[in-house]
């Protein structure tokens, strides 16, 4: 009875997110590093496992609040730089949960939008479930450098959005503040949405966030899951200051989209300050020391990145990355999760910092 109800376009999206990746084998006896997800690499925060550990009188039998007024209050009391309201601050589950809810607003089939391409393979794809079409920049590799003239070519041909992940994730650089102002307003000027995704955005000054860009076809999209340690959470948020968009958004979303556990905790990390500053230092000095290791390759080009980030992509000559870095008990994502890339690039995590010489000691021998 289903036959012709379902709208089955996707099925014919043929790229793979890396995190659906076929496992890969590790040699026997050699203890993984693990640097692939974007996880926080110092673990929990201590904030989370107080609140976790602590009787709060949490009560999960009812349905969480459909708007958790609190958080969002919270947020924007955080980040002062912003100056935005409780009212621009749309919360979902996860930032992949914003970005399911945006795409069906802002596109759908026979739409147009762009990127720079590499980028999060899994917003694009979103964006292709809907019928979109994607038309992005393409990088050029092997050190994917983002300049003026990438920036322009992402308005070519007045797309109807411009999905930008800043950082950029698999190589971690962040278009200036500046620049992504500049490229804001021409946008605005086409009548063209400026998806900003930050997910890695935790590792950026608080003023050098997209959301201080005050426009209204500007939206930001934030994630508990990478600097402030996550992951596991299910909460993200958006930063918007069109009236219409946080209407319409907020009626599309699913209800109850953060559950309320999820949403104390969120709550509970925006005030870790310490466990923040930590977390960036670490990531500036292990991103510093991985440069450094891979100096002497002859064969091995790191991306232009941003130095405070913690994820880097690496590109070899020939052959898999993946399998290089699997070989001396490293674990990476695979360059074949991401549009245009292959198996000679991998994306790398710095690991925990209890890995990090031996991480160090192994990158410098492949």
């Amino acid at each position: 009875m289903w036959k012709d109800r379902l709208r089955l376009e996707h099925l014919a999206v043929e790229q793979q997110g890396y995190a659906a990746a076929e496992p890969v084998e590790f040699p026997e006896g050699l203890e993984v590093i693990d640097c692939a997800l974007g996880t926080n690499p110092l673990g929990d925060s201590p904030a989370a496992r107080a609140v976790l550990g602590g009787d709060k009188g949490i009560s999960v039998c009812g349905y969480p609040m459909p708007e958790p007024e609190s958080l969002k209050r919270t947020i924007a009391a955080k980040f002062k730089s912003w100056e935005v309201g409780p009212e621009n601050i749309l919360v979902s589950g996860g930032s992949m949960g914003v970005l399911v809810t945006l795409w069906r607003l802002l596109l759908g089939p026979g739409r147009i939008f762009s990127g720079l391409s590499p980028q999060f393979t899994d917003g694009v794809l979103q964006a292709l479930y809907t019928g979109a079409k994607y038309r992005p920049v393409r990088l050029e590799g092997p050190r994917f450098p983002i300049g003026d003239g990438e920036l322009e070519g992402l308005l070519a041909g007045s797309p109807a959005a411009v999905y930008l992940d800043r950082p950029n994730n698999p190589t971690g650089r962040a278009v200036p503040l500046a620049e992504l102002g500049k490229l804001a307003g021409k946008a605005e000027e086409r009548g063209i949405w400026l998806v900003v995704d930050e997910a890695y955005g935790d590792f950026l000054p608080d003023g050098e966030s997209g959301a201080v860009i005050d426009l209204p076809n500007v939206i930001t999209c934030r994630s508990f899951s990478k600097g402030r340690g996550g992951a596991g959470l299910r909460v993200g948020f958006a930063v918007s200051r069109s009236p219409d968009f946080a209407a319409a958004f907020r009626k599309l979303q699913p209800p109850f989209a953060a559950g309320t556990v999820d949403v104390l905790i969120a709550e509970a990390v925006l005030g870790d300050d310490d466990y923040m500053e930590r977390t960036r230092k670490y990531a500036a000095e292990a991103k510093e020391k991985m440069a450094a290791a891979l100096e002497k390759s002859k064969d091995i080009v790191m991306a232009e990145t941003t130095a405070g980030t913690p994820i880097a992509l690496l590109t070899a000559e020939e052959g898999s990355m993946e399998k290089r870095l699997a070989a001396a008990g490293i674990s990476c994502e695979s360059g074949s999760g991401f549009f245009h890339l292959d198996e000679r690039s991998a994306r790398v995590r710095v690991p925990s910092p209890d890995k990090l010489d031996e991480f160090l000691r192994r990158l410098s021998q492949i």
